[in-house]
């Protein structure tokens, strides 16, 4: 813009008395001018003596750059930088001044362009006029550039932040006070102390050994090579340092917001729209916790956690491919809540992930020179008809993908510009069809609801529209926009008004509680104690009882995370239930912990570490009173073991011993029951019924109910051991026992669903064992949920669910060792990269459900068919 800006001063100075004419042909020059997507193409065009180029983004969904990022850190260090950008975060009130204005629009662009994915979506004034500093008083988020003369009235105005750029400072309202001679009653602006909390050691420690990498001073650069002797060669070298070195610091700001939010996916649950901020908040070191409580709070966050939901996001692939690898030290436990994991990062290597990002980055670029833009109106067709024929030429000469897909984005949007709607729509459909990810829906859809009765009804006759599913999920009211990003996230842990059955069930399922409807109805009832009201209705639990529960589940949570000397000694798929107080033991004194397995016992002070028996051993569980010289009345419990010889285990557990028999003996009958079934998620569901009763019956301890009345209560949560109390006995018939010999395993896709769903379609990979690192085998699992539920068949523990799906899959191929193809009810095949499990591109041409695929003999063509009758023939070159 400052060369576009150039070029017009210099034309008014020559044409002083044209000044109208001037600045409207510099008006229709800029609005012409397309603005090109991410990919290999740049956009060319001629103002006045100079050839001036727009470059491509340097990401899906980025606007281009069109500042030296560079220059920022001639201004300010690194650690003001990051404390500008935790401003922004907050969301605090801001005004960036300096003695030259011409710095503050490049210098609050630059600071826009570091804190991608967040965005800034409030009050944003690059430059106030003296005359209207009033503005800065103004409620809300606010972002303003002001000339420094006024730096004195700015830093007294409570709650704005003043960025100084001359001097790289950061002042607030009390700053400026404590610089004054301070009165000695004068406490008027000691609320409106800004502190800076400070971002993650490591996270900071990565990115500064990324920016020690990036060459950011031209003249230092290019001092060794010899001086271009033209205009056009200089501004083309510099430009494309400029460019290099953006894409340096973006990426390596990229990774900063994946190092420190990389945890946020582990409390994010997608399906449920709902992200546990305490949970979060409690697994970060306690000199973090400051940063992440102040940015956690903001709409900024809430439309990042948006992005991560949304799977279309822009920088959503990015983001996730980029995720530090997170391993699980040897809690990994289907079905139990996930924030019961103890998790590790592995940081990977910081160069890996940069040159990810680099990989992202076209490496080729060509520059689509456009023809010559002239001031009059009535020629504005015909250069938009010489536009797209021009694009056309430049696909002959390139026809990689990357260049079609590009050249497809700006022709549909020039037709759309000359108002040949049908035709762009049609254009948008053709690189739909090629799975590019540049395809604007939102555009789409904003065009779709522009347009007459009359182009509707002639464009649902063209074949485009009925054959593409695209069409129909786009729809023509924006409230049924599928691809539109309109999930809002939930941070809301606990309700604040009484609640029903229904949503409590919504407030458990977000928690992470549980997601069985049985479950949840068992729960609910437990903590309404079955009671009614007056009028003969379902009491509701009240908000004061449901915190209580959830303080208590999160507090045992906490007690088990810090038994971490005990950790090593379980196996991989055993997670750590309950643990005791310290208690009077057969071993002496110590604590008891509990998994899905077995029974054990620790000592804090000498770290001995004693299995106690077995779950699938336990004959017995029966409660006693252990006599001792002062207590009379010791309640306690004895275990009997299967074991010949074994003697009873006795430990003196007092006020908690009807916990512990109700969660010991609920555990142990789901054991029981689950060989017996030969189902390993009867097991979990046992587990999890275990750490709901626990939770329930520690929560109303100390309350003033009967015990005898909250026991009553929680028996019922106690699902399996009424089972086995009850009339739990196993009948088979003469098909059953055959059918018992053969039946290995049984796995239930839908074990985290509320409800069953239909199996539509299996897949198996078969691994190989050639290697450590080779890959295991796995079972893909279609499901009527319209999700697909990926097995290791090593451990049978769901790896990942392919949420992108949007209908039913009801065949799947296995193309080669990379990909595939999965057939839907819509009529499109996803095809699938098979390493992170995510959708590819789409394959279009079927209008009726895909019944069913197979590969050649050559394995480069793909048969496909469908319900209505008709067989298609791809050619497969592992696309």
């Amino acid at each position: 813009m400052k060369d576009c800006l150039s070029c017009v001063v210099s034309k008014l100075k020559a044409k002083s008395l044209e000044f109208k004419t001037v600045l409207q042909e510099f008006a229709l020059t800029v609005t012409r001018v397309p603005v090109p997507p991410y990919g290999p193409l740049n956009v060319g065009f001629q103002m006045g003596m100079l050839h001036i180029d727009v470059r491509a983004p340097l990401s899906v969904g980025r606007l281009p750059i069109d500042v030296h990022l560079g220059n920022l850190f001639f201004l300010f260090s690194v650690e003001k930088i990051l404390d500008i950008l935790t401003c922004l975060l907050m969301q605090q009130n801001m005004v960036f001044v300096s003695a030259d204005i011409s710095l503050l629009a490049p210098t609050i662009e630059s600071f826009m362009a570091l804190i991608y994915p967040f965005t800034w979506r409030y009050v944003y004034v690059p430059l106030v006029p003296s005359s209207c500093l009033d503005l800065l008083e103004a409620p809300g988020t606010n972002l303003y550039g002001c000339h420094n003369s006024s730096l004195k009235k700015i830093s007294k105005i409570p709650g704005i932040v003043a960025v100084d750029i001359d001097t790289g400072n950061i002042l607030s309202a009390t700053d400026e006070c404590h610089n004054r001679a301070s009165l000695p009653n004068d406490h008027s602006n000691d609320d409106e102390f800004l502190e800076i909390p400070k971002m993650p050691t490591d996270a900071v420690y990565i990115l500064k050994q990324e920016l020690r990498k990036i060459a950011m001073n031209y003249e230092l650069e290019r001092g060794h090579l010899l001086t271009p002797l033209s205009l056009s060669e200089a501004r083309s070298q510099r430009a494309d340092f400029h460019h290099n070195c953006n894409s340096q610091i973006v990426a390596a700001f990229f990774q900063l917001w994946v190092h420190i939010f990389c945890e946020v996916t582990d409390f994010l649950k997608a399906e449920k729209k709902h992200f546990n901020r305490e949970q979060f908040l409690e697994s970060q070191a306690k000199n973090e916790r400051s940063f992440y409580s102040k940015v956690l709070h903001t709409d900024m966050f809430r439309q990042f956690l948006n992005g991560l939901i949304n799977k279309d996001a822009d920088w959503g692939q990015s983001f996730f491919r980029l995720l530090p690898k997170v391993s699980s030290s040897g809690r990994l436990c289907t079905g139990i809540p996930a924030n019961r994991l103890s998790k590790a990062i592995t940081k990977s290597s910081s160069g890996c992930l940069n040159q990810n990002i680099a990989d992202d980055i076209p490496q080729k670029t060509t520059t689509f020179l456009l023809p010559a833009i002239l001031g009059v109106k009535h020629q504005q067709v015909h250069f938009y008809q010489r536009c797209i024929e021009e694009l056309g030429n430049t696909v002959k000469a390139d026809s990689s993908s990357s260049m079609q897909a590009t050249c497809l984005y700006m022709k549909a949007l020039l037709q759309i510009a000359n108002g040949n709607t049908i035709e762009g729509l049609e254009t948008l459909n053709e690189l739909h069809v090629t799975g590019s990810k540049l395809c604007p829906l939102t555009l789409a859809q904003k065009v779709l609801e522009s347009i007459s009765d009359k182009e509707r009804q002639k464009l649902e006759k063209m074949d485009f529209f009925k054959h593409n599913s695209m069409w129909r999920n786009l729809g023509t009211d924006s409230k049924t926009f599928q691809y539109s990003n309109t999930s809002t996230v939930s941070i809301d842990s606990v309700p604040k008004r009484p609640v029903d059955l229904e949503a409590f069930a919504k407030h458990v399922e977000q928690l992470d509680i549980a997601v069985d409807s049985e479950v949840i109805s068992r729960l609910f009832h437990a903590l309404t104690f079955n009671k009614e009201t007056d009028d003969g209705e379902q009491m509701k639990v009240m908000p004061d009882v449901f915190k209580r529960f959830y303080d208590v589940w999160n507090k045992q949570e906490s007690d088990c995370q810090q038994v971490s000397a005990c950790i090593d000694k379980l196996d991989w798929n055993e997670c750590l239930l309950k643990v005791s107080a310290l208690v009077k033991t057969d071993y002496g004194m110590g604590h008891i912990g509990l998994t899905q397995k077995r029974l054990f016992y620790f000592e804090d002070t000498t770290g001995e570490y004693r299995e106690i028996i077995q779950l699938r051993d336990i004959d017995n569980v029966e409660k006693f009173n252990w006599l001792s010289v002062f207590s009379p009345r010791n309640p306690a419990l004895r275990i009997y073991s299967k074991v010949k010889g074994a003697k009873p285990f006795r430990v003196a557990l007092k006020r908690d011993c009807d916990i512990w028999s109700a969660v010991i003996k609920e555990v142990w009958s789901g054991r029981l029951i689950s060989v017996q079934e030969k189902d390993i998620h009867l097991l979990q569901q046992a587990a999890r019924n275990a750490l709901i009763a626990d939770a329930f019956l520690t929560s109303f301890q100390d309350s003033k109910l009967s015990w005898t009345e909250v026991m009553a209560a929680a028996t019922n949560l106690c699902y399996f051991t009424n089972l086995m109390h009850g009339a739990f006995e196993v009948i088979l018939s003469m098909d059953d026992i055959s059918s018992s010999f053969t039946l290995a395993h049984r796995i239930n896709p839908s074990a985290t669903e509320s409800e069953r769903a239909t199996v539509e379609a299996l897949l198996y990979i078969a691994g190989s064992a050639a290697n450590e690192d080779s890959q295991s085998s796995k079972l893909w699992v279609s499901l009527g949920s319209n999700k697909v539920v990926v097995y290791d068949v090593a451990t049978w523990l769901c790896e990942s669910r392919l949420i992108s799906v949007e209908s039913r899959v009801y065949c799947f191929l296995q193309a080669d060792d990379k990909t595939i193809w999965a057939g839907t009810r819509d009529g499109l095949i996803y095809v699938i990269d098979m390493e992170t499990v995510t959708s590819e591109r789409q394959l279009h041409g079927h209008n009726d459900t895909v019944s069913g695929m197979c590969l050649s003999q050559d394995s480069r063509r793909v048969y496909s068919g469908s319900l209505d009758g008709h067989v298609f023939l791809s050619r497969y070159c592992n696309i």
